[in-house]
């Protein structure tokens, strides 16, 4: 690719791509203080992700759970950070959103990157997301 991706035209390339068009995904593109691509990974359980394109980078993320669902938050910390070596496409990350301070699985690749590896992107995070979601379930409430 010859430029950055942008938010929108990452969008419109998505929005045309035979992932989306199979059904896979169902993407809408949210303005707001920064445009958001909001992807639904139909082949995840329909998995909620937020994409964007900044600077040099595209960066795709899905909450976790909510910090309040966790029984120990030091026991939940050691475990995120053992499994982070079990998915090294995906990295562990806390954020705060709306307040309130959320566990996110979250992905990153050059804003560069053909159509064809944001997808992979995608799919590679929604697995390593419902994965690591089945693995840390027993230490919630």
């Amino acid at each position: 690719m010859n430029q950055n991706w942008t938010t929108e035209t990452l969008f419109e390339a998505l929005k045309d791509s035979d992932y989306c068009k199979a059904g896979q995904i169902t993407i809408d593109l949210h303005h707001g203080s920064e445009q958001v691509i909001h992807i639904e990974a139909h082949d995840h359980g329909d998995l909620h992700m937020q994409m964007l394109a900044s600077g040099g980078e595209v960066h795709v993320s899905t909450v976790l759970c909510h910090a309040e669902q966790v029984r120990d938050r030091a026991t939940f910390n050691d475990a995120c950070l053992r499994l982070n070596t079990l998915y090294p496409l995906s990295s562990f990350g806390l954020s705060k959103v709306d307040g309130e301070d959320v566990y996110t699985v979250f992905g990153q690749l050059s804003a560069r990157a053909p159509l064809a590896n944001v997808i992979e992107e995608i799919h590679t995070l929604g697995h390593n997301a419902v994965q690591a979601a089945g693995e840390l379930h027993p230490h919630l409430h």
